[in-house]
């Protein structure tokens, strides 16, 4: 678009490129509600109390269950982050008072 080529490494994945399993996982951490703080407004994290139940919905393999256990909690990390970055720049300059 700008004229430049994007490096390789510069291009992100999309879902579609990570191992079955991975997207299952995904697909799980989509379904789970999120968590907000009331008066701040602040992101909380996924509800993992509703996994079981989708895995059982879904009939997840046990492997794949326990993989979702390790794994959830990194990606929720990762969008915690996001939304603290997107929430700190929405409020850049904005004066208190």
């Amino acid at each position: 678009m700008m004229g430049n080529k994007p490096l390789e490494e510069e291009i992100p994945i999309d879902r579609e490129d990570l191992a079955v399993e991975t997207q299952m996982v995904f697909n799980l951490y989509d379904k789970l509600p999120a968590k907000w703080e009331g008066m701040s407004g602040s992101y909380l994290g996924k509800d993992l109390l509703l996994l079981p139940v989708l895995c059982d919905i879904y009939d997840t393999e046990d492997y794949i269950i326990k993989y979702a256990w390790h794994v959830i909690p990194i990606i929720d990390s990762y969008v915690a982050e996001d939304i603290a970055q997107k929430i700190k720049r929405k409020t850049k300059g904005k004066v208190s008072g």
